[in-house]
């Protein structure tokens, strides 16, 4: 039944922004714990966790490249005994490496020890693609051809884990990205349920404005209608055409030159739907408008006597393309 219901489908918009904004926020919290890590580097040889190293000194040069375009550096990250060495994994341009190599330069490290984020992982084993995200392969065999044997740095190098700056970055720009795309739809569908519920509130009023005898009693518009179909949700009374399956609409149809149906299929994942809408072009205009109609597995053939009622009662209107 056809009742005035100006905030149809605005409330279900709201709460559908309102989940979109809600994700924006996971994600945009969990950006923010994947920037700030509780962890400590070498707690544990778990991969794949963020972690925060503790600088106390660092080799200035880079030791090795990384299939994918990213470098390598041997860092100092503990005090422990004769010290604790590592591996660090990121790009050659990386600005908190740099910051890291001035104070190496400057032999400051040990007094202010600097601090790397990034992401925990363990190499890859000598079998497996060497292409595979930036990830270094067989590191215990890489710092036996380069550092002496004998050395304090070798004997006390952890080959088990390193971290990587890059694989760090990587998974930070997916969160940014999430928290973009989810926010920007939570705001699109939020001003488009205000536009619905505006078009709404302009439909009613145009049609007490042109029939007052509606006002009051809009509920027995179906009973008065020449043309009433509740499953697709579409009225013909006197001369307005009214659609409320999402929001209310309606168009005076002695401004149309033109009217017929249009389909636009859509598929997710292995599920195909089809949306059917009227389109209308007002006279003196060329620009489309469109009227949401509800859809049914018969929708054209419902829709053959609203096209002959037209057809009469407004001989003007062009239906079809």
């Amino acid at each position: 039944m056809f009742r005035e219901k100006r905030n149809k489908g605005f409330v279900s918009g709201l709460v559908l922004s309102l989940v979109f904004f809600i994700v924006a926020g996971v994600m945009g919290f969990m950006w923010y714990l994947h920037q700030h890590p509780m962890n400590s580097f070498g707690e544990d040889t778990r991969s794949g966790k963020e972690a925060k190293m503790t600088i106390y000194d660092m080799y200035p040069e880079v030791v090795g490249d990384v299939d994918g375009g990213s470098v390598i550096y041997l860092v100092q990250y503990s005090k422990e005994g004769d010290g604790q060495f590592a591996v660090v994994e990121a790009k050659e341009d990386d600005e908190a490496i740099k910051k890291i190599i001035d104070q190496a330069k400057a032999g400051t490290l040990e007094e202010n020890p600097g601090t790397l984020i990034g992401t925990q992982l363990q190499p890859l084993g000598t079998n497996v693609n060497k292409s595979r995200n930036n990830r270094i392969v067989d590191l215990s065999a890489f710092i036996d051809s380069i550092l002496d044997h004998n050395s304090t740095v070798y004997l006390n190098m952890n080959t088990s884990i390193y971290l990587s700056l890059t694989e760090h970055s990587r998974d930070g720009w997916y969160y940014i990205i999430g928290a973009a795309i989810c926010g920007g739809i939570g705001l699109v569908t939020l001003v488009s349920a205000f536009l619905l519920r505006k078009k709404s509130i302009a439909a009613f009023e145009e049609l007490y404005q042109a029939y007052p005898e509606l006002q009051g009693n809009v509920e027995n518009l179906a009973g008065l209608a020449e043309f009433y179909d509740e499953s697709l949700k579409v009225i013909l009374y006197k001369n307005h055409l009214i659609t409320y399956f999402k929001g209310t609409q309606a168009i005076n149809l002695n401004n149309v030159q033109q009217l017929y149906l249009v389909s636009t299929t859509y598929q997710r994942n292995l599920i195909r739907n089809k949306i059917y809408q009227l389109c209308y072009i007002v006279k003196d205009s060329k620009k489309k408008h469109y009227l949401t109609i509800k859809t049914t597995k018969t929708v054209q053939e419902q829709l053959d006597e609203l096209w002959d009622l037209i057809i009469e009662k407004f001989p003007d209107i062009h239906i079809g393309v």
